[in-house]
């Protein structure tokens, strides 16, 4: 009841508000500018959508479907996220510019998604636009857990330190992900995570202005404190670090969440609903670090999930923290045994 209550007297605060402007108009033309950059990043093979043959199903996302393709010529398998265009097509165009601005400073970053082309395509009475992307070969770390359970700590060692060179990375070029969950980070042929899903993501000006519109998307689950309520936890002012610093926080509970084999936030059994998140990561207290873990690992997730931002470790300083430094850890990409083999190592 208490905390029922509670929530009453909070909750005009508790809603996900990141500044922006309103989108431009959207005319439905086969190019867009996308700030003067090409809509087939340096080195892309592929100029025309015609040139994949649609092979199956892959998922499906806010707006829109992914599918399994084959580039006729070459026979390179590729993934094609078709994005639905609506009101006006603010969000599809911009999860198509930040692709693109990534793709501009390093086509081939080894733990971003590739983009090989952004195109149109108009169908059945709707308008989509096509982002073509490499295929990685495991999936999501999502289905990885789903298969394994959880994973051995040199995994999660690994799949840490891809990740946050992938948000350097990101980082560095002023983009904040803003939905970085398992689903989101898919895994490679030799254990390697690649960071994919642009959709919430937005690109952060020198004055810490998200450049996106009010009501930003992401998933609840994974919010930090200062994104849940951004007055009581000092994020109500537009912020390069605040926003950069949600992303730490995310890739906290995703690596909790590969020990423990759950979802992390709530007790064992319960559903992550919004409300009870919000109390959880709000109200609660700092979310538990299994006792069995090595104490490299609770400090590393404890950094991520202080619950002022303006504490909270960065990209670059996890980087040098010893769970993802320290001597005797296998690259992250070394190899793909606890993809294979983890029945066998925890039975």
């Amino acid at each position: 009841m208490a905390m029922a209550k509670l929530r009453e007297r909070r909750q005009l605060r508790l809603s996900v508000h990141v500044p922006g402007t309103p989108p431009s108009p959207f005319t439905y033309l086969p190019e867009h500018p996308f700030g003067g950059l090409p809509s087939t990043p340096p080195g892309s093979a592929i100029e025309r959508l015609a040139e994949l043959e649609k092979v199956g199903v892959l998922g499906h996302c806010a707006g829109g479907t992914v599918y399994r393709a084959r580039h006729r010529r070459t026979g390179a398998e590729l993934a094609v996220k078709a994005v639905r265009v609506r009101d006006g097509g603010g969000a599809a165009i911009r999860e198509a510019d930040v692709h693109l601005r990534v793709a501009a400073a390093a086509p081939d970053h080894p733990h971003v998604v590739r983009l090989h082309g952004v195109f149109p395509r108009p169908a059945c009475g709707d308008q989509f636009l096509c982002l073509v992307l490499e295929y990685v070969t495991n999936g999501s770390l999502g289905d990885v857990l789903r298969r394994c359970g959880r994973l051995p700590e040199h995994a999660i060692a690994g799949v840490a330190r891809c990740a946050l060179r992938g948000l350097r990375h990101l980082h560095r070029l002023g983009v904040v992900h803003g939905d970085v969950k398992p689903s989101n980070l898919l895994v490679g042929r030799h254990g390697e995570i690649k960071i994919a899903d642009f959709g919430a993501s937005r690109h952060v000006s020198s004055d810490g202005r998200a450049h996106r519109t009010a009501g930003a998307g992401g998933t609840c689950a994974y919010m930090s404190p200062e994104r849940l309520d951004p007055v009581g936890f000092g994020a109500a002012q537009p912020s390069a670090a605040a926003n950069f610093a949600s992303d730490v926080w995310a890739l906290g509970v995703v690596l909790l969440e590969c020990h423990v084999g759950r979802f992390p936030l709530v007790a064992a059994g319960e559903r992550p609903d919004c409300a009870a998140l919000v109390v959880a990561v709000c109200f609660g207290d700092a979310p538990e670090v299994p006792v069995a873990a090595t104490p490299e690992f609770r400090s590393f997730v404890r950094r991520c999930l202080e619950k002022d931002w303006r504490r909270r470790a960065t990209v670059e300083e996890l980087l040098g923290h010893p769970f993802v430094s320290g001597s005797g850890r296998p690259p992250c990409c070394a190899t793909n045994e606890w993809l294979t083999n983890f029945h066998d190592e925890v039975n």
